[in-house]
């Protein structure tokens, strides 16, 4: 009985006029108690841990190994390409195999999602291979000789 009355009691709509006051002050509440906490955890950690200084840890390199050279050194880009063109079909992999598994008992709308997904990823691709980013061996202007032959090519010509 008591829940009977309960479920019909209606609340007035002045109660409910402040939510988005309160869901903003919660946000924030968490936000501050999240940074609280870390500020807080650093905090202690530089009062408690122990504090030996010594020259070899001011040197720039405490792997061991003395630094040579410069610390400047021309790193090439293509590494990072392999690199990021590596990340993004893992990624794609790891979001198609859940699909692929279930594809049997999908409906027909997601293989159009599907379709969209893989283009988005595989148009670039192309653009990227066919651009020649993806060959390891270069010229240093980042193109391809259509014929695949130089200028400083031995054989010119049908002759040699």
């Amino acid at each position: 009985m008591v829940l009977a009355s309960l479920s019909t009691l209606q609340v007035p709509a002045a109660a409910h006029s402040n939510s988005n006051v309160e869901l903003v002050v919660g946000i924030l509440l968490f936000g501050l108690a999240g940074f609280a906490m870390a500020f807080v955890g650093l905090c202690v950690g530089r009062f408690l841990r122990p504090t030996m200084p010594h020259p070899e840890k001011s040197t720039p390199y405490e792997c061991g190994e003395p630094a040579i050279g410069e610390s400047w050194v021309q790193f090439d880009l293509r590494f990072y390409t392999v690199a990021l063109v590596f990340i993004v079909f893992d990624v794609e992999v790891a979001l198609l195999w859940p699909w692929a598994v279930a594809f049997k008992s999908m409906p027909a709308a997601a293989f159009w999602a599907f379709l969209v997904f893989f283009l988005l990823i595989a148009i670039p691709f192309l653009y990227e291979w066919k651009s020649g980013y993806l060959d390891w061996v270069r010229a240093s202007t980042g193109q391809r000789h259509p014929t695949g032959l130089t200028d400083e090519s031995p054989v010119r010509g049908g002759t040699v």
